[in-house]
Formats: C-alpha cells, structure tokens, sequence
C-alpha cells in the first residue's frame, strides 16, 4: 500500500482561485508555502473557455500580491453595451484588461511555484472523504491527508459532486456560453482602438444574456474573443439555441461561425443556497459561483483567493478547522459581497421579454448604474463615465 503523504492544506484546482489562495498564503508568512500542495488534473499551460476580462479590482489583487500581468494583454478603453440601436459607451484607463486564460493561468502557476509552492498538475482527483480529524483525498497518483481542503476545481467541480454538496435548487442556477476565435488585422476598428461590446440585442430574442466581442492576441497574434453568453436567470422558459444566436451575430460582423472552432462551456453562478464551508473543506472561484449577470469570473476568483486564505490563516492560528466564518467572510466583502446584488440585478433584467420593457429597461442602464455606484462603489468594477453614443 503506497504511503499517505501528509500536509496541512490541500488546493484543488490551480486556477486563478486556487493560485489566489495559494499566494495569499505564502504572502502571509512563507513558512505556509511548505504547508500546502496544489493539485490539478490539467497541465499547464491549458486551453480555457473565457472571454479573458481583468477587471480593476482583479488587478488590485494582483498588484496586492506584488505581481503585473507579464503575458500577452488588451487594454480595454471603451466599452460599450447595446441594444439594437442604443449604444452606451464606458471609458476608463482602463476600464478593464483582456488576456488569454492559458498563458494568464500558466503563469499564476508559475509564479506559485516560485515561491516554493507545491503545484502537481496532471492528477486528478478520485476520491475525498472529510472526516473529523482530517480529510482523505485520493488522486490518480497518491493519496494525501489533508487538516483543510480547498475545492478550486471550477464550474463543473468534481470534487464538489463527489461530496454531494450541490444547490438545493430545483434549477441549479448554471449559465451557458460559447465562444470562438476570429483572425484579425491590427487595423480592426475595435481591436486598433481598445474597445470591448456587449450587445445584449440578443435579449430581444429570448437570450437571457448578450452578445460580446473582446479585442485580444492569440500568441501574440491579434484575434477577436466573440461568443454568447446566456445567463439562464430564468431557468423555467426555454432553452435558446446559441449556436445559431452566435452564427447570426459573427454574420452581421462579417464573420463565418462554420469557419472558426466552436466551444461551449457552463458557469456555476453565486447561489445564496448553496453553503460554501464544510469543516475543513471550503468551496472557491467557480466552483463556489461567480457573477450571473454578465459571467464576470477572473476578479472574483482571485478574490476568493484572498478571503479563502485569510479563513484559512485563522483556523490554523486558533486550531479551529470548522471554517464556519467563512460564507459571512464571502458575504461581508466589498466584491464577493455584491454577488447576491448581480443575481438579483440579473433575475430583474432577463425575465424582461416584451421588446418595450427591454427597450425601456436600457433606457434606464445609466442612471441605474450612477445611482448604484453613488450607493454602492464597490459594486461597479470601472468608472461610471456613461455616454449615450448617437
């Protein structure tokens, strides 16, 4: 029988949550660097489904970490959201940053390990059983005994269905997305000029969510991140057919769908139902669930990161490993606490079906959005620069 290898934490899944985690406890003394392991069934660098949106409070942690994205990025300086022929345009400098997952992730990973974290990628976990004094998690690879597991491992968390912890919902609150990859010329008008859409045009047609186009570069080369991406807010109506939502839009931007790789991939949004601790096990990133409104999910990950370790830096501080203050921690940030706000703001604007009420309801996007930044701040991740573009 091989050897039980021992540690004090065990990350599962070296995502941006789970490296966040990572680095937010060696930062807090390096001695938990040699504390902890991190293991993935993935290699990095690996191909991930996103649109690749950095938002300012996403680089504040970074920058609280002591690090600055070094791959390949976009600047966004302008973004605009639309409904047919409404245009509404944010700018700031910048209003958020665009980067490819594989290459962004790769290097979080890399730089984990430069502070002597442990990160094993290639294993996949197989088995995880809490128990009182410990929890057992079984990889393709080894077995480890773990004092505090954190379950990072995404949206469609494995470890999460192997402990049954799944929302008591009748819908699990789960969104869609596909999204492809267009070829571009650095004379494109979006990509030259930093500015990202959302066209939620598609709402007019049953989408639950919107269109986007991102500028960014595919090894270093420039291309366009467009896809749909459907909130399923509404779990009851039907089920839009995406792929022809998204074939429709590529042609109105003089782009063939059939003539770029397609790939989909769901979101587990925030669900306040859904418990986020276990003794010593906690849920972060996707797999505890990200923002249903527009699927926003690299800045609340690393935000997890943050609060995940700070929980974790007092249970072994006070040898209390019941975890149970970290749901009202997630609740109480001034990020990860406006998730219930976005499921709310989500529910409210895509039950919307009538093409007046949504008209009417766009109408209404800047004055909401000055109000809430006046009330909540911390609630809006750029500057409310709102312009009404003719």
């Amino acid at each position: 029988m091989a050897e039980i290898e021992s540690t004090d934490i065990l990350i599962i899944g070296s995502g941006p949550a789970g490296i966040s985690t990572a680095l937010h406890l060696a930062q807090m003394d390096e001695n938990f660097a040699r504390r902890m392991m991190v293991v993935d069934k993935a290699v990095h660098p690996r191909e991930k489904l996103c649109g690749g949106g950095v938002t300012q409070p996403g680089l504040k942690i970074l920058d609280g970490l002591g690090l600055s994205i070094p791959v390949p990025k976009v600047p966004i300086r302008e973004l605009r959201f639309q409904v047919d022929d409404m245009v509404f345009a944010v700018r700031d400098e910048p209003v958020f940053t665009v980067i490819r997952r594989d290459e962004f992730d790769h290097w979080l990973v890399r730089e984990a390990e430069a502070r002597g974290i442990s990160v094993r990628q290639g294993e996949a976990v197989t088995a995880i059983h809490p128990e009182a004094d410990g929890v057992t998690v079984t990889t393709e690879q080894r077995t480890v005994r773990a004092k505090i597991v954190v379950i990072a491992d995404g949206s469609k968390s494995a470890c999460r269905r192997m402990l049954g912890w799944e929302s008591p919902r009748k819908h699990p609150p789960v969104a869609r997305l596909l999204e492809v990859l267009t070829p571009e010329t650095p004379d494109e008008p979006l990509f030259a000029q930093g500015v990202a859409v959302f066209d939620f045009s598609a709402q007019l047609a049953g989408v639950q969510g919107y269109v986007w186009d991102f500028p960014s570069l595919k090894d270093g080369r420039p291309v366009m991140n467009r896809g749909v991406f459907d909130s399923r807010a509404r779990p009851e109506r039907p089920r839009i057919r995406l792929k022809e939502i998204l074939a429709q839009a590529l042609a109105q931007r003089g782009r063939d769908l059939s003539a770029v790789p397609l790939k989909g991939h769901p979101i587990q949004w925030f669900d306040g139902k859904l418990p986020l601790s276990r003794p010593r096990v906690l849920l972060a990133g996707d797999a505890a669930g990200v923002d249903p409104f527009v699927g926003e999910g690299i800045s609340f990950a690393l935000r997890y990161g943050k609060i995940a370790a700070e929980t974790i830096a007092a249970a072994c501080a006070r040898n209390d490993f019941s975890l149970a203050d970290y749901g009202r921690c997630v609740r109480g940030d001034s990020l990860l606490g406006t998730l219930p706000l976005r499921v709310q703001l989500a529910r409210w604007l895509y039950r919307l079906q009538a093409p007046w009420a949504i008209r009417v309801a766009w109408r209404l996007l800047p004055w909401s959005v000055r109000i809430l930044s006046w009330i909540r701040p911390e609630a809006i991740s750029f500057s409310p620069r709102i312009s009404r573009i003719k």
